[in-house]
């Protein structure tokens, strides 16, 4: 009996789950004239505080704020229509803010915060609602290519202006450019690898102040495109920034740059919807509106219609779960697999205050090993376990030692979680099942490889010892690094630590903070790495990341001092295939491509794959124009998909904001 009432408590949890991520309504598509267009409307308005501003003669009138052409967000791709103003965005963010020069490559906190106060020259974040799957416009509003496609023109948005009133024009783009993605010394997101185009680095001209143009040494280099967006190509403010940087400031160190912008200089210039006006270490990170905000909707209103964000910041993201369930958050990304049964039994009782969008398997967990053997390599031990991690036979025995099911089921019972062999999780763009090759669970198999490879318990406390080379004695002992924010990759660990035990494999895990991890990333200074790897959903936008292409790529595989490495046989095979991606225009013929980067990926173990799983995201109910089927994460997070600025709560539903009535304004320097 007492089974029987077990069985009917499992079966109905399974249930229960099935029920919370049951199928997405189908997306619907846009063209992106749907979406967005550029266009003068016959009046505008604006929130009620700014609107008292100008009164008081504290702003401008909106008019004057606004470009000739605003960006009009189209009531047709809204599923809510126009909205009103107020409320407030509660979110938390688990990583620390080290400041604002993003284009530097600081982080201002992550979990929303840069999505909300960074732009770029496109849009990918509409790109996953779009008929051509291509990015959509933002700062630039239009472009094309030349006959011959070597050079590419864009059109920037003109009359726009940064979040203290100084206009945006092609200064700020050539300065983002040259002077930081470009710039060997600025550790920015990307670098003059992404941009080697034909064994030459892309060139950028200014036109007039509205107009740019892309020369290239190779025809329709069209993945660059997706380098345009946010992060790879937020703009930075060149009229914030130059006095700063070594090459107009001959004070100026390349470090001082790089911290230039603490997080208590506040506000920082932005061209996004939202603008830091409080910070508190530790606590509190609060946005309010910005009132130069170039977007409007159809009716005139100035966006965005929600007037403040607010980041409680803590050590972990595990926090926005348990804050979402407590009604104190309005949104979360359903990627920590411990949580999933918690929150979904949450989300289906009457009165939950949030509910869940079903997503696609796209939530990617792995395991990369450093493949380097010349960046971060300080000592014996390093050199040593570079050349063990780049013998195939040794990934496969760490493969084989993996009981990915087992992870699986421990972490969620039912189906959000299912093994993943290596490489492209089976949700992403141009998967192919077909091309996967999978070392499964076999921890026998496992041993036999690793006694092959010479390695002997030689001193009988259960782990294998080396027996030969520099490490002679010494347990086969490896860390595994993984950032704090990622709690569920800090789980993932945990649970491998006893299956690596089990074939004589002692890992220990090293957490760090998201900037630290960042760090020690740049600097190759790691063995072992456990992490999210969901940008492989749309690999094509990530193109540059994926092998030996750039000096800095994959992350896996940096080049060391002088861009030395050595590539594996495969790799220079993996490197072809991308640089034919770069500039491949038919759909079919990138497929095939694609398919074939997957074979060799997994069939070498170019990363160790763990799990998969639906990436959901919850959200409060009081929300409106969330679009049907907004992923948590595919070409951008969420809040790029969602489009934040249109989100809007009805008047009844709206909560009281932390800062009420303040508008953002700067102090003349």
């Amino acid at each position: 009996m007492k089974r029987y009432i077990s069985l009917i408590i499992i079966v109905t949890m399974i249930v229960s789950l099935v029920v919370s991520i049951s199928p997405a309504q189908e997306v619907k598509k846009f063209d992106v004239s749907d979406i967005i267009q550029y266009k003068a409307l016959p009046k505008y308005s604006e929130a009620p505080e700014l609107a008292e501003a100008v009164k008081k003669g504290e702003l401008p009138p909106v008019e004057e704020r606004l470009p000739k052409k605003p960006a009009v967000m189209m009531s047709k791709a809204m599923t809510d229509g126009p909205g009103v103003y107020g409320d407030v965005w509660r979110t938390v963010s688990g990583c620390p803010t080290a400041g604002w020069n993003w284009a530097a490559g600081v982080v201002g906190g992550w979990f929303g915060i840069e999505e909300s106060m960074q732009e770029a020259l496109v849009d990918t974040g509409m790109t996953w609602r779009l008929k051509n799957s291509e990015p959509g416009p933002s700062l630039a509003t239009s472009w094309e290519w030349s006959k011959d496609g070597k050079t590419l023109t864009m059109h920037l948005i003109e009359g726009a202006k940064w979040s203290d009133g100084e206009p945006f024009t092609a200064d700020d783009v050539l300065f983002t450019y040259y002077d930081c993605i470009i710039d060997p010394k600025v550790p920015s997101w990307q670098n003059a690898g992404t941009w080697t185009v034909g064994g030459e680095v892309a060139k950028l001209e200014k036109v007039d102040d509205y107009t740019i143009r892309w020369h290239f040494a190779k025809a329709f280099p069209v993945y660059l495109l997706w380098y345009m967006d946010y992060l790879n190509f937020s703009v930075a403010p060149a009229h914030i920034l130059k006095k700063y940087h070594p090459r107009y400031n001959p004070q100026a160190t390349y470090e001082s740059f790089i911290n230039c912008l603490p997080p208590n200089k506040l506000p920082p210039v932005v061209m996004g919807a939202w603008v830091p006006v409080y910070f508190e270490e530790d606590k509190a990170l609060i946005m309010k509106r910005n009132p130069y905000y170039w977007r409007v909707d159809e009716t005139g209103k100035q966006l965005p219609y929600i007037g403040e964000f607010y980041f409680k910041k803590t050590r972990s993201g595990l926090q926005r779960d348990l804050d979402l369930i407590a009604g104190t958050c309005d949104q979360t990304h359903l990627e920590t697999p411990g949580m999933f049964s918690f929150v979904n039994e949450q989300a289906r009782k009457p009165d939950a205050p949030f509910r869940i969008i079903p997503g696609k398997w796209t939530l990617t967990f792995a395991l990369q090993m450093n493949l380097s053997l010349y960046q971060g390599v300080k000592s014996d031990r390093d050199r040593e376990l570079r050349k063990l991690f780049r013998n195939l036979e040794f990934r496969k025995a760490v493969s084989y030692a993996i009981d990915r099911a087992g992870i699986a089921k421990a972490l969620v019972p039912g189906p959000m979680l299912r093994p993943l062999p290596s490489g492209f999780p089976s949700g992403a763009d141009y998967y192919d099942p077909k091309a996967v090759v999978s070392y499964s669970y076999n921890p026998t198999e496992a041993k036999k490889i690793l006694a092959s490879l010479g390695f002997k318990d030689t001193d009988k406390d259960g782990i294998l010892n080396w027996t030969s080379g520099p490490l002679k004695g010494e347990d086969l002992t490896i860390t595994v690094k993984v950032s704090e924010d990622q709690t569920a990759s800090v789980d993932m660990v945990d649970a491998l630590v006893p299956m690596f035990q089990k074939v004589g494999i002692k890992i220990v895990p090293k957490i760090y903070k998201a900037t630290v991890n960042q760090a020690i990333d740049t600097s190759g200074e790691w063995e072992m790495s456990m992490a999210r790897m969901d940008d492989l959903a749309a690999p094509y936008k990530v193109l540059t990341d994926l092998g030996p292409i750039t000096p800095s790529s994959p992350n896996w595989h940096r080049a060391g001092p002088g861009d030395k490495r050595e590539l594996l046989p495969f790799e220079k095979r993996i490197a072809e295939i991308l640089e034919a991606l770069k500039y491949e225009r038919d759909y079919d013929k990138t497929q095939k491509l694609f398919s074939e980067l997957q074979n060799l990926w997994t069939k070498n173990l170019y990363t160790i794959g763990i799990i998969e799983g639906i990436y959901n995201t919850a959200i409060t109910k009081r929300f409106k124009n969330i679009p049907i089927g907004v992923p948590a994460r595919y070409y951008q997070w969420f809040h790029s998909n969602v489009m934040q600025p249109c989100v809007w709560t009805p008047k009844d539903q709206q909560l009281p904001e932390f800062l009420p009535g303040v508008i953002v304004q700067y102090k003349k320097e």
